[in-house]
């Protein structure tokens, strides 16, 4: 079961977008953390391994008991809890960190708000948000992909800055991930496998374990030789609480 939960996060997408986030997030040890929408908890345990004290919470009651199945480190709390409804002290966090969630809320304003208030001052929120701004991304494969994973909300640059002053944040950097054709290629490819039937999980988990190995290494020398980062699949952003 691990092993398999292990492949499944090695989707090339996945991999390149979250090691850049927590490397932008930074965890130190000691360090109060809150992982929302944290799913199974892998991410959350890789944070926790750098020492910081991570509460993870997701919306899913399924993801919270496979999370606390599969994790058992001490510096981990999983909840079954709603974003938009947090219930946690005021400025009771060093830093927050979401991997690709924000854009599925409804009202992904008010969760910032909520971020504002248990962040302590100058607290971090680090995240990283489906953009799907690449010039040729057609107006079709924009929409499916919109209802295929429940978007609410494309980010881009002068979106975020917006969302973030209006909710109390200061735009640190906002980086543009997966910006090349060749990459544009290979997520179109894992968005097929994506939509694989349940029972082919075998074969989508090996191709995501190819992905993850080969296709990562070619979408990483052709993000490097990329022309333009005006654009790209998701966006990386960190902000500070003001």
């Amino acid at each position: 079961m691990i092993l398999f939960e292990s492949v499944r996060h090695m989707n090339f997408r996945r991999m390149r977008e979250c090691a850049q986030i927590i490397s932008r997030l930074d965890p130190q040890p000691g360090e109060r953390i809150l992982d929302i929408g944290c799913g199974d908890g892998y991410y959350s345990s890789i944070i926790a391994k750098k020492g910081a004290k991570v509460v993870g919470f997701d919306y899913s009651k399924d993801a919270i008991d496979r999370a606390k199945s599969l994790y058992h480190d001490r510096n981990i709390q999983f909840l079954h809890m709603n974003a938009e409804e947090m219930d946690f002290p005021s400025e009771s966090f060093d830093k927050a960190v979401s991997f690709c969630v924000i854009e599925h809320f409804r009202n992904d304003e008010h969760v910032m708000q909520h971020l504002a208030r248990i962040l302590k001052p100058h607290g971090r929120f680090v995240f990283s948000a489906d953009s799907l701004s690449h010039p040729k991304i057609t107006a079709q494969e924009r929409e499916k992909h919109r209802k295929r994973y429940q978007v609410n909300t494309f980010y881009t640059n002068p979106v975020v800055l917006d969302k973030l002053q209006r909710n109390g944040f200061k735009l640190d950097t906002a980086a543009y991930n997966l910006s090349s054709s060749l990459s544009l290629s290979l997520a179109r490819f894992s968005w097929k496998l994506d939509d694989l039937p349940k029972k082919l999980f075998l074969l989508r988990g090996f191709a995501y374990l190819i992905l993850g190995t080969l296709g990562k290494i070619v979408s990483d020398l052709s993000e490097h030789r990329a022309r333009s980062k005006e654009f790209g699949l998701t966006l990386l952003v960190s902000a500070r609480k003001v």
